[in-house]
Parts: structure tokens; sequence; C-alpha cells
């Protein structure tokens, strides 16, 4: 994955009188009008971690208590933890300044403070301009209609490749948590012999579907939690399909009509003029490639301990195909 650079524009001092903010490099004449405004808000002392319990939060998580990831929501210590990021200069683009502005915009976490939220979204760290500016419009529209929900998201304005990716993550783990739940639905059904059978072939999807992400895709427009997210869907789809009683069924001529479509698909990527596509080259395709082949055995394995009506063969025409439709998303 892309490594993040964070565009450090803002530094955030803290003193015993009270709290300074530097303001980030907002452009919109009219957010920086809001930043202004709000530059002198202070949030209560109390509000802080005690030295102690910074010490205790020395390698917290302020999203991850904020939201509730590993264990249950806890936004009072998320609070105190997102301090303690901002203290120590953590590199979270979504944590430290970005939940500290939700907790005193949802009032979650400590009261409800707009001016607070606003002082801390004008500090975000990493943050485009518009993004930036689009956010401190959308509170500063909350706080003069007394708005009282508590669903504002650092999210909700992310456009900025940076935060794109970072909110991309986030979105994933939340789906994750709900696509796990109905693959564990799905293989409870199944006898302890499939469900062994299954765990062993989830180790090679895993890793095929991270390689197909980073050798496979071209990233320019995505990225590669988001492509994961899609194969891991892909899966969870195909198996609830089968399961229903809709399974592959393919003749000995199916297989090698697919087997050779893939085959020339596959060739178009390593001849040829065109050696790039986008992030993809010619290599990372050959890499994915010998993945792919290893996820196919895998699957093979696993398919004939839980559906063992369905023939070798009829495996891989169908695992040729999907393999052909991957490989011509990539040239198309």
């Amino acid at each position: 994955m892309a490594s993040c650079r964070l565009l450090l524009s803002a530094i955030l001092l803290f003193s015993a009188s009270g709290l300074a903010v530097a303001q980030n490099e907002i452009t919109d004449p009219g957010a920086k009008q809001i930043c202004a405004s709000v530059k002198d808000a202070t949030p209560p002392q109390a509000d802080r971690p005690s030295a102690a319990e910074e010490k205790e939060l020395a390698n917290c998580s302020s999203l991850d208590l904020y939201f509730g990831f590993g264990h249950a929501a806890d936004p009072v210590k998320a609070r105190k933890c997102a301090y303690a990021e901002v203290d120590r200069n953590a590199k979270v683009p979504l944590g430290g300044n970005g939940v500290l502005m939700m907790v005193y915009a949802n009032g979650r976490g400590a009261q409800r403070d707009f001016d607070t939220a606003l002082k801390f979204a004008c500090a975000i760290p990493g943050d485009a301009p518009g993004d930036a500016a689009g956010r401190v419009h959308q509170l500063d529209r909350l706080k003069k209609m007394n708005w009282a929900r508590d669903n504002f998201s650092v999210c909700d304005h992310s456009s900025g490749r940076v935060f794109y990716e970072q909110c991309a993550i986030l979105s994933e783990r939340f789906d994750k948590i709900e696509r796990d739940q109905k693959f564990s639905e799905l293989v409870s059904k199944w006898t302890p012999r499939q469900q062994k059978a299954f765990h062993a072939f989830m180790q090679q999807a895993g890793a095929f579907f991270k390689v197909q992400a980073n050798n496979g895709i071209n990233l320019e427009g995505t990225f590669e939690v988001q492509e994961e997210a899609f194969l891991h869907n892909n899966l969870l789809s195909s198996l609830q399909k089968f399961d229903s009683g809709d399974l592959p069924k393919y003749s000995a001529a199916d297989l090698r009509k697919a087997e050779a479509e893939e085959s020339a698909t596959y060739a178009r990527t390593q001849t040829g003029k065109e050696a790039r596509w986008g992030t993809v080259t010619r290599q990372g395709v050959s890499s994915s490639e010998e993945e792919w082949r290893r996820y196919r055995n895998a699957w093979i394995a696993f398919g004939k301990k839980r559906y063992p009506a369905v023939t070798e063969q009829s495996w891989k025409t169908w695992l040729a195909m999907e393999r052909t439709n991957m490989l011509n998303r990539l040239l198309q």
C-alpha cells in the first residue's frame, strides 16, 4: 500500500494556562473567518488526561476507542487518548484532532461544544484545503441550527487522497465486522471437516486477494483495502449462492474454452507493446497469476469437501472464467 505522507501544517501546543492550536492551511475566506472566531475557545482543563492517565495512554488509539474496535466504545477514554495523541504529535490522520472534533461536535465523551469542535477542525493535519473548509462550514451550520444528533464524522469530508484512503480503511473495518458475521453464520451450518477445509482455504484466499489488490488492479482511482474488500465480498456472495444449491456445472468442452480464454487473456498482459496499466506492471500481473493458481488449487480442495457433487472440471471452469473477468477488468 502506498505510504501516506502527512502534511503537518498544524502545530499543536499545550500549556498549563490552556490550549493553543495553530490553524491548518485553510484557504477558503469564509472558513478562515470561522476559524479565527474560535481561536480562543478553550475546553475545560478537566477534559484532558492527568499525567498518570497520559502515561497509560502512550500507545492508545483514539479512533478505536471512539468507535469501539476490539472492545466496547469508550468515548470518554477516546477523548483523553486523543489529547494524548496530540501531545505526542502522533501521525494519526483520523485520530487526535479529528476525534476531538467529533467528541465535542457530537457530545459523545464530553459536553457538546461547537466552538471547541471547530477549533480542532481548523487544526487537523494532512487535510485537503477543500475538505477542511467543507468540514468547518458544516460544523458552523450545525452550531447555528443547535444540532443535537451524534453522527457527525471526520469522514463526512474526505475527498483528499490521504483522508480518502484512511476513511476507506475505516469504512472497511466496519464492513468487515458485518461480513465476518455472515461468513460465521454460513460456516456454522457445515460439518467440522468442512469447516476445517474452509479455514485452510481462507488463508490462501487472503494471500491471493492481497497480492491481486496490490499487483493486479490499477490503484490510480482506488486503494488496496477497497479492492481486497471487493474480493472478499465476491467470495461471500459465491458461497451464499453455492450453499443455496446454485452450483457450477460445466462440460469438458466448457473447461477447454474457459482455460483457453484465461490463458489468452493472461498472455495479453505479458506480450505486446503495452506493459503497464496505471499502477500495474507485467511483473505484477505475473505475481498475481502465480498466486491465483495456488488459490485455484485451494478452492478445488475445499470445494470437494463442501460440495462433493461438483466435479473438478466444473470448479476449474468456473475459476478460469472468474480469473478471465479479473484480467479483463485490468485490460479494458
